[in-house]
């Protein structure tokens, strides 16, 4: 049987390069700028390209002002392209340049709150157990996170899930969704509200994206009046709102500093879906040492921290 690397055996690596900066610039023409070609040469190489693939790959929009697109085999090859890349970045690292620094230090993507609450931990047990380094790249957005591992430019992402088929995860633990409030509310004497209770008080909450709109269907469908949700995406106005008694906070737990003797978090009384934080990866993609041992010691610190019940994170930071 003939496998794709047989047949495919005639593809240079230059092809993809010049394929890649294709896409990233947006036209033949930003891709020849950026790689010191004429525009004709990059042609000929995506050209080349779709012959050894025995498919097309972009679409050329007429006029050639408007950006290129993708056609669904360009999108897979593209991301297969992107880890081929920088795998081969690792190796030249690796076998030319300073090994020791590249063992050293590994890239790491995360969302806000999971930044803030994992990663701390993280470092104190590399520091005790490993000379590894993080290089910490924070997205507010999900997406964001996501598309630091298709660049490249990390090895690791902390995520939510589901993620797309072309990256693989690793569950964390649950953060299950609370009700902050003012510890000068009426609430504060409570260890769990009710949706009832929360009706007709004014609603904070993050930014909506699929997950909050998810959690906010089954909030409306248990008869709680989202249209007025008041929603940010700094975690850390939300609970400055909360403090000054602006209303009361649907949020994350891990959204919310729990040292914060300002405000209490009440767990909800309703079935909501928690956000699930993985770590995430590009799928068939070898990690490097450093994101290796990262796993290893991660992992295990992330279950613990995440396992804990949230509504007593305040006294076991007092213990």
């Amino acid at each position: 049987m003939v496998r794709g690397s047989e047949r495919w055996s005639s593809l240079e690596i230059r092809l993809l390069i010049a394929f890649v900066a294709v896409v990233d610039a947006g036209s033949f023409t930003g891709a020849a700028r950026e790689l010191g070609y004429t525009q004709s040469g990059i042609s000929q190489q995506i050209a080349a390209l779709e012959r050894i693939v025995e498919h097309k790959l972009l679409v050329r929009q007429s006029g050639g002002r408007r950006p290129i697109e993708l056609t669904p085999v360009g999108d897979a090859l593209l991301r297969h392209s992107r880890i081929i890349l920088g795998q081969l970045d690792r190796a030249y690292a690796d076998v030319v340049g300073n090994r020791a620094a590249l063992a050293a230090t590994v890239g790491i993507a995360s969302f806000p709150s999971a930044a803030v609450h994992l990663v701390p931990e993280i470092e104190r047990v590399l520091r005790a157990a490993s000379s590894l380094q993080i290089d910490l790249h924070e997205s507010v957005a999900d997406e964001d996170v996501l598309a630091d591992l298709v660049s490249r430019r990390v090895e690791l992402a902390f995520a939510m899930l589901p993620v797309p088929a072309h990256f693989a995860a690793e569950a964390l633990g649950s953060d299950p969704y609370v009700a902050v409030v003012s510890a000068s509310s009426p609430f504060a004497s409570l260890d769990e509200v009710s949706l009832d209770q929360l009706a007709g008080h004014a609603l904070l909450g993050v930014r909506s994206s699929t997950h909050e709109n998810a959690v906010e269907a089954r909030l409306s469908a248990a008869g709680l009046d989202c249209r007025d949700i008041r929603r940010y995406d700094d975690d850390r106005l939300i609970q400055a709102l909360v403090r000054a008694d602006s209303g009361v906070a649907i949020v994350p737990s891990t959204t919310i500093a729990a040292t914060d003797r300002a405000v209490r978090m009440l767990k909800i009384r309703a079935d909501l879906p928690p956000r699930v934080i993985a770590l995430v990866q590009l799928r068939d993609t070898l990690l490097s040492p450093a994101a290796r041992e990262f796993k290893q010691l991660a992992v295990p610190v992330c279950r613990r921290i995440l396992a804990a019940t949230p509504y007593r994170w305040e006294e076991a930071a007092a213990s």
